[in-house]
C-alpha cells in the first residue's frame, strides 16, 4: 500500500474547513442554529477526521516501505539562481513526521468532537471552528515541513492562532474592567515573539554555514564536515562545526521555551486558560506546545554533533545539549512547586503542562529522544482527557449554578473553576470522575497507566546520564503527586462546598464519549513503547541470545539519525535501559504513592469543608511533628517559609515579575509608547507635517501669482513692457 501521493490531503483538507466555516458558516448558524452547529461542527471535525485517515494512510505506507522516508514535493518556494538557492515546499514523510500526525490528527479530532457540545450556544460557534481548523492545518505544516524554513511556517501560524483561540472571548472583562483573554492572548502572542527571533537568528546562521535550510542538506553537511574535522565560513570568519551548532542549539533553546513553554518564556501558558476549554486541551496537549520538543527530536544530529565536540557555551562552562537538560528540569520543578498554589481547576493543569514539557526537553537534551516521543504521546494522551475533563467539570459546575440560582448566574461571585467550591463531584458526574481520576494517575505516573512508563524510562535515562537532572526530575514528579492528589481530593471527593457542585450533572454524550475514548489511550498508550523480550534476535560470542524489542524505538530510529552517526563512530549518542530499572521505577512508584496518599489523604483528609476554609497546605501541621519538640519550629517556621517562599513563586516572581512587569511594563508599554511616538509625532507632525506644509506653500505661492491675473489687457501690456525694460537692463548694464 503506498499512499504518499495522497499526502497533501493532510494540509487541504483542514483548508477546506476553514474556508466553509469562514465563509458560509455563520449564515448556517444564525438561519437555525440547532442545524447550523451541527453543520460547522461536524463539517470541522470530518475535515480533521480525514486528515487522520490520510496520517493512518501514511503510517501503512511506511511499514510497507520498510520504512523509507518519502519526500513529497509540492512546487517550488523560494528559487534564487544566482545565489545558487533553492526551497521547494515539500512535505517529509518520515516516522517521526508520520508519529506526529497521528498525535496532532487524532487527539485533535477527538478535541473538535468535544467542542460541538462544550461550544453548543455560542453567538461565534462557527468562528471557533475556523481557528480550530487553522491552527490543525499551521500544525501540519510545521510537523510535515522538509526544512526549517517549512518548519517556521508553521511555527508562526500556530502562534497567531493561539492568539485568535486565547482571546476568543475577547469582550470579557473582568471585576476592574481588564480585557482578561484579549490581555492573554497578547501575553501568549509576544511570548512567543521572542522566542521566534531566536529561531530566526538560529535559521540565518544555519544558512550561512551551510548553504541550505533542508532538512537533509544541513545534517549531510554537518555530519562531513564535523567527521573530516573542516571549519565552516561565516562572514568571512572561521568556526569550528560544533562552535557554530552550539550557538545555533542554544538558539534553538531559546525558541522552544517560547513554543512549549520553558524558563523565562512559560508566562504566556498559565494565561492561556483564558480560552475556552478545547483550546486549552488543543494548545497544551497535542499542538503547539510539542512544537518545541519536536524541533529538539527533529535536530539530533545538529545536538550530537555538539555533545561529540564538546563544545561549551562561554562563561557557562556547559553544552548547549546540557543546558537544555538543565532548562527542562528546572521548569519542570518550578511549576510543580507553583501548582501547589493554585485553586483554579485549569491553572493547575497547566502548570502541570509547563512541568510535564521540562521533563521533555531535559529527555531531548539528555540525548533520550525515544523517550521524550514516549512522553510527548502519552502526555497527549492524559493531559487531552485532564483538560477536557476539567471542562466537563466547569460544564457541570455553570449548569449546577444555574439550576441553583433559578437562572440568575449573578447571585454572587462565583467561578465556576474555581477548586474550593466543588466537591463530591465523583457522585454526580461519574463518567467524567472515571475519565479523571484515570488521566490524574497516568500523569501522576502510577503503574500501569502510559504516564508511568513515559515518564520511567526518562528518570532511568537520567540515573544513568545525568544525575543532577535525575534528581530534580525526581523532586518535579514528587511534586506532582502531590497535587494531583490534592486536586482529585478537593474535586471529587468529599462533600459539596457550593450549592452549583451539589446541583451539578453530567456533561453530555458529545462530550463524555472523546473522554472514554482518551481513557482507553492513557490506560493503553503505554503498550506503544513497552520492553518485550524477543529470542533468536542478538547474538553473543556466536550464540543466539534473548533481545529486547522497543515498539517506539524501532519505529522512531528510522529517523533519528544518530543511531546511525553511533555505530559509525561518529557521534556517541548516551545510551537508554531498554528494560526497566527495578530501582528506578520502584522509587517512583513508591514515592508517588507516598505524596499522592500524603496529600489525598493526609494534608486533604476532611479538608476543606466549606468554600471559605483555608487551604489545608497552610495549616496542617505532619503529624509525627507533634510529640516532638521539632513542633513548634515546624509550625513557626517551616510551614510559614514554605507558605510565604510558595506565594512568592506564584504572586512575586511568576505574576508580579514575569507576568506583569516584564510583559505588561517592559515589553507592551515600550511597544505602545513607541508606536504612539511613531504616530502622533513622527507621522502626524513629521510626515504629515512636511507633506502638509508642501500644500500650504505651493497654496500661498499660487494665491500670489493668481493677483497677477487680473484680465485687464492694459496689465498684461505693463507687464510685457516692464519685462522688456528688464530685459535691456540686464543686457545693457548687467551682462556686460
Amino acid at each position: 500500500m503506498n499512499a504518499f501521493d495522497l499526502a497533501p490531503l493532510l494540509l487541504v483538507l483542514p483548508i477546506i474547513g476553514v474556508l466553509f466555516n469562514g465563509l458560509v458558516g455563520r449564515r448556517f448558524v444564525d438561519q437555525d442554529r440547532e442545524i447550523g452547529e451541527k453543520w460547522s461542527g461536524w463539517f470541522a471535525s470530518f475535515m480533521a477526521l480525514g486528515a487522520f485517515a490520510v496520517a493512518v494512510m501514511l503510517f501503512l505506507s511506511l511499514q510497507s516501505n520498510e520504512f523509507h522516508a518519502e519526500t513529497v514535493k509540492l512546487f517550488t518556494w523560494i528559487n534564487i539562481p544566482s545565489a545558487d538557492f533553492t526551497i521547494p515546499w515539500a512535505m517529509q514523510i518520515d516516522t517521526l513526521s508520520v508519529t506526529m500526525m497521528l498525535v496532532v490528527t487524532g487527539v485533535g479530532s477527538l478535541i473538535h468532537i468535544y467542542a460541538i457540545g462544550y461550544m453548543h450556544g455560542d453567538p461565534d460557534f462557527s468562528r471557533f471552528f475556523t481557528y480550530l481548523n487553522l491552527f490543525l492545518m499551521f500544525m501540519l505544516i510545521l510537523v510535515s515541513g522538509s526544512s526549517y524554513l517549512a518548519l517556521f511556517v508553521g511555527w508562526e501560524g500556530v502562534g497567531l492562532c493561539s492568539y485568535l483561540l486565547i482571546g476568543f472571548w475577547f469582550d470579557r472583562v473582568d471585576e476592574k474592567g481588564r480585557a482578561m483573554n484579549a490581555d492573554a492572548g497578547r501575553k501568549a502572542f509576544v511570548a512567543n515573539r521572542v522566542g521566534d527571533l531566536a529561531m530566526i537568528l538560529a535559521m540565518a546562521l544555519l544558512f550561512w554555514a551551510f548553504r541550505s535550510l533542508e532538512f537533509e542538506t544541513i545534517f549531510t553537511a554537518a555530519e562531513e564536515l564535523f567527521a573530516e574535522g573542516h571549519r565552516v565560513q561565516i562572514f568571512g570568519a572561521e568556526f569550528t562545526v560544533g562552535g557554530v551548532l552550539t550557538a545555533v542549539t542554544a538558539l534553538f533553546l531559546l525558541g522552544a521555551a517560547g513554543k512549549s513553554a520553558q524558563i523565562p518564556l512559560y508566562v504566556w501558558l498559565p494565561d492561556a486558560m483564558a480560552g475556552p476549554t478545547p483550546v486549552s486541551a488543543l494548545i497544551h496537549a497535542a499542538t503547539m506546545v510539542t512544537s518545541g520538543i519536536y524541533l529538539m527530536v527533529r535536530s539530533n544530529v545538529l545536538l550530537e554533533i555538539v555533545r561529540a565536540s564538546e563544545a561549551v557555551i562561554p562563561k557557562i562552562g556547559v553544552s548547549s545539549p546540557d543546558l537544555i537538560a538543565y532548562t527542562g528540569a528546572a521548569t519542570a520543578l518550578l511549576a510543580g512547586l507553583i501548582a501547589f498554589t493554585q485553586f483554579d481547576i485549569k491553572k493547575v493543569l497547566a502548570y502541570s503542562t509547563v512541568s510535564q514539557l521540562g521533563f521533555m526537553i531535559a529527555a531531548a537534551g539528555m540525548g533520550a529522544y525515544v523517550a521524550a516521543m514516549f512522553h510527548l504521546i502519552t502526555h497527549a494522551f492524559f493531559k487531552a482527557s485532564l483538560f477536557l475533563g476539567s471542562g466537563s467539570v466547569i460544564h457541570g459546575m455553570e449548569h449546577g449554578h444555574h439550576h441553583a440560582a433559578h437562572g440568575d448566574e449573578h447571585e454572587d461571585d462565583f467561578d465556576p473553576q474555581d477548586m474550593r467550591a466543588m466537591g463530591g463531584l465523583r457522585h454526580k458526574m461519574p463518567i467524567t470522575f472515571l475519565v479523571y481520576m484515570i488521566g490524574s494517575l497516568a500523569l501522576a505516573g502510577i503503574v500501569p497507566f502510559a504516564g508511568f512508563w513515559s515518564k520511567d524510562e526518562i528518570l532511568s535515562h537520567g540515573s544513568d546520564n545525568n544525575r543532577i537532572v535525575y534528581w530534580v526530575l525526581t523532586l518535579a514528579a514528587i511534586c506532582t503527586a502531590f497535587y494531583v492528589g490534592r486536586q482529585l481530593k478537593m474535586v471529587f471527593f468529599g462533600e459539596p462546598r457550593h450549592k452549583a457542585a451539589e446541583h451539578a450533572q453530567e456533561s453530555p454524550r458529545l462530550m463524555t464519549t472523546p473522554l472514554l475514548i482518551l481513557a482507553a489511550l492513557v490506560l493503553l498508550g503505554g503498550l506503544i513503547n513497552l520492553p518485550f523480550l524477543t529470542s533468536g534476535i542478538a547474538e553473543a560470542n556466536g550464540e543466539h541470545a534473548q533481545g529486547v524489542w522497543l515498539g517506539l524505538e524501532s519505529w522512531l530510529e528510522h529517523s533519528i539519525a544518530s543511531f546511525e552517526l553511533t555505530e559509525a563512530g561518529i557521534v556517541d549518542l548516551p545510551e537508554t535501559a531498554k528494560l526497566l530499572s527495578p530501582m528506578v521505577a520502584g522509587a517512583s512508584t513508591a514515592l508517588a504513592l507516598i505524596f499522592l496518599g500524603a496529600s489525598f489523604y493526609w494534608v486533604y483528609g476532611n479538608r476543606p469543608q466549606t468554600a471559605d476554609e483555608r487551604d489545608p497546605l497552610q495549616s496542617t501541621p505532619i503529624w509525627w511533628f507533634a510529640a516532638l519538640p521539632l513542633n513548634s519550629l515546624y509550625m513557626n517556621y517551616f510551614i510559614p517559609a514554605f507558605n510565604k517562599s510558595a506565594d512568592w513563586l506564584a504572586n512575586t516572581l511568576d505574576w508580579a515579575v514575569w507576568h506583569d512587569f516584564v510583559h505588561d511594563r517592559l515589553i507592551r508599554d515600550t511597544f505602545v509608547g513607541f508606536a504612539g511616538f511613531t504616530s502622533d509625532v513622527l507621522d502626524a507632525k513629521g510626515v504629515d507635517g512636511l507633506v502638509n506644509g508642501a500644500g500650504a506653500a505651493a497654496r500661498r505661492l499660487a494665491d500670489s501669482l493668481r493677483r497677477t491675473q487680473t484680465g485687464f489687457a492694459r496689465n498684461y501690456a505693463l507687464s510685457v513692457f516692464l519685462g522688456a525694460v528688464a530685459l535691456l537692463v540686464y543686457f545693457l548694464w548687467i551682462a556686460n
